[in-house]
């Protein structure tokens, strides 16, 4: 590509998409001269990368003839505005604006069936190399398997992901069109395509569509001038919309009416904020999505559950509802029972979630059976295991938590541990009466008792309340594990000691020294800190305490999780009757390499940080000397004037 200014008008600036040598892309922002260059009409492309790291500037110069900071562009980019990074200018020759798509371009994608064979006699042309040093041949079966399943005439999904599309040449829809009816997938995803005509061209090259994913491609949302009449999609029942820059959830809407028939719907890493803006029944007034059965609304900015979330509860079929890393504080009671009446599968990872009040409502959730909660305050500040015992007992209806299996036996010790954590505090709370007579108290006062009597006792209805807040379950579970009530009423003289504290555990060394050594069977209290357990590991395995790194793995669990803070206890661990330690060694060498390595980053950010600061003070100084030289030139012409 030449870097003639003709040549340059098919970049259009906020609008066209390029990509690097590297495969980096970018938006331009800028087409023309830079005040920078050595060659004054020389043509760049100003450009803001998807991925700001890869940026150099934020789009401004300083003008090598005027020494003056000069701004071609602004970034647009949130996190790229506020980091000052992400913008680079191009010379016209290293940039790739992306290849049409067309007949060409797909069965490029795809081998026909009389190509000459990759693997002729099942061997490819390359070879490994063994421990012992020779070269072994590299034997590639059933490659004519695997080409029958290729070919395009009975293909009825095509993935053309990440493969540099940007136009739709009109010559080529009506090609598509003839030879791709039969098609009902295609996946489009990270793409350079850049508006809906776009996506508009695909349905109509492709007029059997029932799945479409045009994700991490920057198409915005829906403009007003693009006309489409309600029902006009009603093939398609798959679409994600992933990584595609809506700002409105007036596109969410469009999309509910042009697409009647939409079973899942993938709008994550979006901004959706302005749901609040919506009529609360908005939907169900419109008819909208109600064959909806997955809603992916993860990273959408979604932060209030009534004002937001709420809105979407009415869908009569959805299924699966995906809210992860939403700022969400709190989650409030159903308001009436038509609300998530299909919900079966909800996921809240990474919300600002901090009281167990939320987890509780939704226990009033129907048919939820799946539940994805994890990285939030709340379950940051009790550790994992208490926070997945919390969340079974509190919600009774659960099968799986965290893509995890609930046992029978798991939910059975979660129930006895929520039991006990309430035991204890109401055994702060009774002094003189027992457990059952402070349940049963009720808020009516005696009129013939003493004043201080009544306060006594309305600070005790007060406490009650709050603790049936706090813990709804209680009495329900208490009848229900009756032993661990009675262990917990029958402690109250000896300080609130609630008994079965204790578990039964297998401690197994994995380190090379000692991993023939018999594990040990032991049962050990909940309130055994990590490090005493590291102690009696070093005893029993011979392994220094700073050397070791303890895992812990439950009888369902599919993979350990570490025990990584010697001061906290087993019980904040989470572990359960049964569960297996894992002790191991550390890589002291990959240890001191990262140390290293660490070092090394920090001193070149260091680095960075002094020649940015030297720029910038030499920027000052250039400044200062030419507004100095500004100033002599004009007292001289005053001088002369005069």
């Amino acid at each position: 590509m030449n870097t003639s200014l003709e040549n340059s008008l098919i970049l259009i600036p906020d609008k066209t998409r390029i990509r690097d040598s590297d495969g980096f892309v970018a938006t331009v922002r800028y087409v023309g001269p830079v005040a920078s260059a050595k060659k004054v009409n020389e043509v760049y492309a100003g450009v803001e990368w998807d991925d700001d790291t890869r940026g150099k500037h934020d789009g401004s110069v300083i003008c090598r003839r005027t020494n003056q900071i000069v701004r071609h562009f602004s970034l647009k980019n949130d996190k790229a505005s506020q980091t000052q990074n992400g913008g680079s200018f191009m010379r016209l020759n290293k940039i790739d604006t992306g290849v049409d798509l067309n007949l060409q371009l797909i069965r490029g994608r795809y081998v026909d069936h009389d190509a000459p064979l990759v693997a002729p006699n099942n061997l490819l042309p390359y070879t490994a190399r063994t421990s012992s040093g020779r070269d072994k041949p590299i034997e590639f079966f059933g490659e004519m398997d695997v080409r029958k399943r290729q070919q395009l005439k009975d293909l009825e999904d095509i993935s053309l992901r990440g493969m540099g599309i940007a136009r739709i040449p009109k010559e080529a829809r009506d090609d598509m069109k003839h030879k791709f009816g039969h098609v009902k997938e295609i996946d489009m995803a990270g793409n350079l395509l850049s508006d809906w005509d776009a996506f508009c061209d695909i349905l109509y090259s492709f007029p059997s569509l029932e799945w479409i994913s045009f994700a991490c491609n920057k198409i915005y949302d829906i403009p007003s001038t693009l006309t489409l009449s309600d029902g006009e999609w009603s093939r398609l029942r798959i679409l994600n919309l992933n990584n595609c820059y809506i700002a409105s959830s007036q596109t969410i809407f469009k999309i509910g009416k042009i697409c009647p028939n939409m079973e899942h719907l993938c709008v994550a890493n979006n901004d959706l904020a302005d749901l609040t803006m919506i009529e609360s029944d908005a939907l169900s007034n419109n008819n909208m999505f109600n064959k909806l059965t997955l809603l992916d609304f993860s990273n959408c900015n979604v932060t209030d559950w009534d004002n937001q979330v709420r809105k979407i509860s009415l869908l009569p079929k959805l299924e699966s509802f995906l809210l992860d890393d939403n700022p969400i504080p709190f989650i409030t009671m159903p308001k009436s029972e038509s609300e998530f009446v299909s919900l079966s599968n909800l996921q809240i990872a990474g919300s600002q979630i901090k009281s167990w009040s939320s987890i509780e409502c939704l226990a009033q959730v129907p048919n939820l059976k799946l539940l994805r909660f994890r990285k939030c305050p709340l379950t940051d500040a009790i550790g994992t295991g208490e926070a997945r015992a919390g969340t079974i007992a509190r919600i009774p209806l659960i099968e799986q938590l965290n893509a995890s299996q609930i046992t029978p036996k798991e939910r059975l010790e979660a129930e006895r541990r929520y039991v006990s954590t309430a035991s204890r505090e109401l055994l702060q709370v009774t002094s003189n009466m027992t457990i059952q007579e402070f349940l049963r108290m009720e808020g009516e006062g005696d009129s013939k008792e003493k004043n201080g009597d009544q306060i006594v006792k309305n600070d005790l209805e007060l406490k009650r309340l709050e603790f049936y807040t706090k813990y709804p379950r209680f009495e329900e579970l208490m009848v229900k594990h009756k032993e661990t009530m009675l262990a917990a009423s029958q402690s109250s003289s000896s300080n609130g000691a609630i008994s079965h504290n204790a578990v039964n555990v297998t401690i197994s060394s994995m380190a090379v020294e000692s991993c023939t050594i018999e594990p040990l069977q032991k049962r050990l209290p909940t309130s055994m800190k990590v490090g005493r357990l590291k102690m009696m590991c070093a005893r029993a395995f011979g392994l220094d305490v700073d050397l070791q790194v303890l895992h812990y793995k439950g009888e369902n669990d599919a993979f350990p999780s570490e025990l990584d803070d010697d001061e906290s206890t087993l019980a904040y661990f989470g572990v359960n009757d049964g569960a297996e330690i894992l002790m191991n060694e550390i890589d002291v060498e990959a240890i001191e390499r990262e140390d290293k390595n660490k070092v090394d980053r920090y001193n070149k950010r260091i680095e960075e940080q002094e020649h940015a600061s030297n720029v910038l003070q030499a920027m000052q100084k250039t400044q200062i000397q030419a507004h100095f030289t500004a100033t002599e030139k004009a007292a001289d012409l005053l001088t002369t004037s005069k």
